[in-house]
């Protein structure tokens, strides 16, 4: 914990009681616990004992457990009755749910940016499409990811709509965090990166049907291949299961 996270939580811990000064506690501990799911410190299906969090941020229970209620509003974690907090694991029908609305996003994204971007804004995509394809590592993980999520968000960005892009953030979040960082096959990695250089060119030579078309099309191989990479795991362990009996 570095040293501002220290002084967050000696400045707030002992105002758990005051909802008002406890505010950014609070949101501290949402963004740690958010942070943890996303490193796979907490895996989906995890149950949350309020003991352990509490001793890994050095905070009381009142903030942990409001910083829970928010994530399950937001679909992270889930509670049952007298049973505490789990974390949401993600299935293929949701995976598929939110691919769906992010292509709605990302083609909106991409229309609107195409209006008004300007050479500058081009130049800053391309740096983070060259991140994307300059880090390729063995599996996925989270800069992968990460990296991957800088492109579309940029785009995003260019259309000066900060709704659009706290949406899509949010629809990102929702598959980057709850998957696996293992889950994703490597094989997608680099058409990945020929189809971000491809959409760059299109958009400096301003061809919207073109980059609406790439971008639907680039949306929909993602989601194939991560339900594709889910179906083959599942098939494994269930083929390990079998010879185990």
């Amino acid at each position: 914990m570095n040293t501002e996270m220290n002084a967050a939580v000696d400045s707030n811990s002992a105002n758990t009681n005051n909802s008002a000064e406890n505010v950014p506690l609070v949101e501290w501990a949402y963004d740690k616990i958010k942070e943890m799911i996303f490193q796979q410190i907490l895996a989906p299906g995890q149950k949350l004992i309020y003991k352990d969090l509490c001793e890994k941020l050095g905070i009381s229970r009142t903030p942990i457990i409001n910083a829970l209620t928010r994530l399950e509003q937001e679909g992270y974690v889930v509670s049952e009755s007298f049973r505490g907090f789990y974390i949401k694991p993600i299935d293929i029908q949701e995976i598929s749910d939110h691919f769906g609305i992010r292509e709605a996003l990302e083609v909106y994204s991409i229309e609107q940016a195409l209006i008004g971007c300007t050479d500058a804004d081009l130049v800053i995509l391309h740096k983070k499409i060259d991140a994307h394809a300059d880090y390729m590592p063995l599996v996925y993980d989270k800069k992968k990811y990460s990296l991957d999520a800088e492109v579309h968000l940029e785009i995003a960005r260019m259309t000066g709509n900060k709704g659009l892009v706290d949406m899509l953030t949010h629809n990102l979040e929702h598959v980057y965090l709850r998957l696996a960082l293992s889950t994703s096959y490597p094989e997608r990695m680099l058409p990945a990166v020929h189809e971000h250089n491809e959409l760059l060119a299109l958009m400096k030579n301003r061809d919207a049907p073109g980059c609406v078309a790439l971008m639907r099309d680039h949306i929909r191989k993602g989601r194939d291949h991560v339900i594709e990479s889910l179906n083959r795991k599942e098939a494994y362990r269930s083929f390990v299961k079998g010879k185990a009996r």
